[in-house]
This record gives C-alpha cells, structure tokens and sequence, in this order.
C-alpha cells in the first residue's frame, strides 16, 4: 500500500481543519494559518480530499452528476431524472463546504510553505491542483467567492469574513494564470533537492513531467470549453500552446493518462466503487443514455465498460435502465430489477486508476479545436481518429474490433456533422469523469441522450448548473450572493440561465419519446 505511512498524519490534519467547519462564519477560513504538516503529507490529503469530491463518487454527495449525464445510478426505484429535491443528487452544501474548508486550505498552506523555503515542484503541484479545484468549482456554481475568498480569515473585515463573489469569466481566465504559473515553476532539473516524494503523491507517483504535461492539457480543456464564450482568446492560447510543444508540453500517449490511484485494499482510502460494491454486493446500474450511444454505434467498448444483464437467456444482452420512470410508466419494461439491466463491469469497477484527463480526450478536444479554425498541426480527422483508438486501447479493446469500427459508416469522420461525432466520443471516452462531462454537455447540446419527459424536467429541461448552499452562500453572505445573481434566473436551484462558459450553447438534445421497452443489444 503505498500512501499508508501517509494516512495518520492526513487524518490529523482533517481532524484540525474540522474545527472549521463547525460555524458558518468560518466557512472562508484563512488558509494562511498554521496546519501540520510536511508538504508531502499535505498534498497526499489534498490529493484525496479532491477526488472524493470532484471525480466519480457513488457512496457521496457528487453522485447525481453521473445521472445526470446518463452513465450510471445506484437505484432502480421510479424515479425523476432530477430528484425533487436536487441536493439528493449532488448535495451542494457538502461538496462547497469540504473543498473550501478541507482541500484548499491544504494547498494554500504548500503555497505558504513553498515560499518560506522554496520547493518549486511541490508549489506546481499545489498551482495545478488549486486550479484544477477551482476551474471545477465555477463550471458547477456559476459566480463565486474567489479572489477574496482566498485571503480571507474569520475577523471583522466583511471582505474576508462575507467574500465577494468573482464571475466566471474572471475565475476561469485566473485559473488560466494559475496554470500557467504552474507551467514556468516546474523544475525538470532531475536534481535530487526538487525532487518529489513518490508516495506523497497519489496522482503521478511524483513524476514531475507528467503533471507539467496534465497542467498545459488542463488549459487546453479550459480554453476549449470558454471557446464559444471568447473565441478569440481561446483560438490565441491555444494555438500557442500547440504551437510551442517544447515549452508547454501536452499529454502525449495514454502512458500520461492522469488521475487518482487509490489504494488496494478495501478501507477509508480504496476506491469508492470498490467501497460501493463491498456494501450492496451489485455494481452500479447503466443508464439507457450510455448504453444506448454505445449499443447503436455497435462500439467493442460496451464490453468492456458495460456488464450483460443477467436476466436474458439470448447470450451477452445488453440493456439501459431509464433515466427516469415511475410505476406507471416503466418505459415498457414489464418489471425493472437488477437482472433486467446491465451493471458496469468488473474491469470498470476494479480499476486502481480514476481519471481526471486522458490522452484520448485531448486527442478530441483537438479534434473539435480544428473544426473551429485552431490551429494544433494536425486535423481535425487525424485527431478524431486518435482519440478513438487511445480509448479503445486504453480498454485493452482487440485491434481488429477497432479497424472494424473505424470503418464503419456512423464513426467514419464526417465533416457534415463532425462536432456531432467528436462530442458523442469524448462523451464515451470521458465515461467515470461525470462533472467534466456535465460541462460539455451543458456547452454542446450534445450528444443526444435518452428521455427524461418525467417529474420536474418535463418542463424545466436540463440543469444548466448546481445549486448555491443555501447556508454558506445565500443566506450567510446575502448581500454579496444577490449581486452575483442580479438579472440572473434560477429556477428550482439548478434550472434557468445558462453560465458564461455556455451562454450561447444550443439545448441540451434528447430523444424526444419515451422508449416503447426495453431496447437490447447483443454482442
């Protein structure tokens, strides 16, 4: 186990930043105060904290998103698409409050201690990650506290105490800055007094290039994802760093595939769909939306990502749950149980690794960079191609089921309807990373998900965001929470205007009826 020598000093340190989580007024607490901790055991817990609230949780408060995005849930009661009551999909209150009051607290002190004596790769680090936090943080909640948040401690000073809220525009653009601070600290000396502990880092086992090469990737996402909202300064970033690959360094191969690696065994730090899976004996349950994109491209990955339902005697079937349904109305299915869906497989719910990026979706993000006009020195069909092939191989995919989907007339690039076919594979290729997929869906329109013509969405459509913590942000700091949503609609906390990244996205697309049964498919 590698991070266990790790684990009790990070319980200590949570242990000391409980404290502030117990008033509502500490919720901004001040990062520059004193934490124990080496640097190595502060970004091991920062690292941990992160994941557990930005990447795919089934056991915690983020696990609607993968609803949302129609890849899994944990239930096949009659539900809506989106609960009643949104926090019981994604409990704003908790993800907020632990990155704000747990995660970052922890980086800002690297950041203070990286000053006093200078490490410059663990200060990158703390740089990548502050900004990999905070990128999330706004493309979830739209305007929030953030640049006085940061320097803000529980005094008198209604600056610090009741932090102005920062639009998107201005958060995302910053975090841009972040990583490209983070891009000119890192020191590829190889001297052995820059380097970093291995088993204090549970991202990229302290290979210093390869989180350089995840910080520059990370920019590429962002610049794409703003690239509708101020396509001007996207197109200008991006070309340069596609164009200067000695200075900013992308991810080059699914060797430089980054994410968390936890650990083995199951326990307070294993991963969480292992930790699901010990508790209720069955796997999460695939959505139509996923399996049915997969099932109509005829695509391998069904296999590999998807577990045949249990229920049917016709060999490997394959078959969705509906995203939503109620006892009336069960989509066809004559009963709904865990034998009449497909469960995600083994070789999913097993894996060590969860990703944050992937070569295979830069290769798209590319992709999509072209059809735009961006230069990145290849085109739009190469790029296309790539990114296919790097999932696939990624998944141990056999090469001749890959030529024979290459070949195929829906996957063979289009440039009729490219941006169609780029978006349904990074959708694909993004499966596990639910809350980065929820932002290009909420940017694209696409790809085409199953109904959810049930309950609150009938109406209402997609979310285009979650909602504000009614205890830290709207009641507590009022006055600043109300400017930033001033001419701003919100409707039932997670519907109404779309966010700046978005502004001028096409509506999310769906199928516009309800599926008459279930629809199989077999392999």
């Amino acid at each position: 186990m590698r991070y266990t020598n790790y684990i009790v000093a990070i319980c200590l340190l949570f242990l000391s930043l409980q404290a502030c989580t117990d008033n509502f007024e500490e919720i901004n607490t001040n990062p520059n105060a004193q934490v124990v901790g080496s640097n190595e055991s502060l970004l091991l817990g920062a690292e941990i904290a992160a994941a557990r609230e930005l990447l795919d949780n089934i056991n915690s408060y983020n696990k609607g998103t993968a609803k949302w995005v129609q890849y899994y849930t944990n239930t096949t009661a009659p539900t809506d698409f989106i609960a009643s009551n949104p926090r019981e999909d994604f409990n704003d209150f908790w993800v907020y409050q632990n990155l704000v009051t747990q995660t970052i607290p922890l980086l800002e002190r690297i950041l203070d201690n990286t000053e006093e004596t200078p490490q410059p790769n663990y200060r990158a680090v703390a740089l990548v990650l502050k900004g990999w936090i905070y990128g999330n943080m706004t493309e979830l909640w739209g305007p929030i506290p953030f640049s006085d948040a940061q320097f803000g401690e529980v005094s008198e000073e209604e600056q610090y105490n009741k932090p102005k809220f920062d639009t998107q525009e201005e958060i995302l653009k910053e975090v841009l800055n972040i990583l490209e601070e983070a891009n000119n600290t890192f020191d590829l000396s190889g001297d052995p007094g820059v380097a970093m502990n291995p088993e204090s880092d549970a991202y990229a086992g302290g290979d210093i290039m390869k989180w350089k090469k995840f910080a520059n990737s990370l920019q590429v996402r962002l610049l794409m994802r703003i690239s509708d909202a101020d396509a001007g300064f996207a197109k200008t970033k991006l070309e340069t760093i596609f164009g200067n690959p000695a200075t900013y360094p992308i991810l080059e191969s699914n060797d430089d595939n980054f994410g968390m690696t936890w650990e083995t065994t199951i326990g307070s730090y294993s991963d969480p769909f292992a930790q699901y899976i010990e508790s209720n004996t069955n796997s999460p349950i695939a959505i139509t939306g996923f399996v049915n994109t997969l099932g109509d491209l005829s695509d391998p990955r069904m296999k590999a990502l998807i577990a045949p339902a249990s229920g049917y005697s016709e060999g490997d079937t394959y078959v969705g749950l509906p995203p939503a349904f109620d006892e009336d109305n069960p989509s066809g299915f004559t009963r709904i149980a865990l034998d009449s869906v497909s469960q995600l497989s083994n070789k999913f719910t097993e894996a060590q690794q969860r990703n944050i990026m992937t070569y295979s979706e830069l290769m798209l993000i590319k992709a999509e960079a072209e059809t735009k006009n961006i230069n990145t020195g290849s085109t739009a069909a190469e790029n296309y191609e790539n990114g296919i092939v790097a999932h696939m191989q990624e998944l141990d995919v056999d090469q001749s089921d890959i030529d024979t989907y290459l070949a195929s007339p829906e996957i063979t690039f289009d440039t009729g309807r490219a941006l169609e076919q780029i978006i349904t594979q990074r959708y694909i290729s993004q499966f596990g990373q639910s809350i980065n997929t929820f932002s290009m869906i909420r940017r694209t329109g696409m790809p085409t998900l199953d109904f959810f013509d049930i309950g609150i969405n009938k109406e209402k459509g997609y979310p285009v965001r979650v909602g504000y913590p009614r205890e830290t942000m709207q009641n507590f700091n009022q006055a600043n929470f109300e400017a930033a949503i001033q001419g701003v609609v919100i409707i039932d906390n997670v519907f109404g205007d779309n966010l700046w990244f978005a502004q001028n996205a096409p509506v999310v697309q769906m199928v516009p009826t309800i599926q008459s049964g279930p629809v199989l498919y077999s392999y």
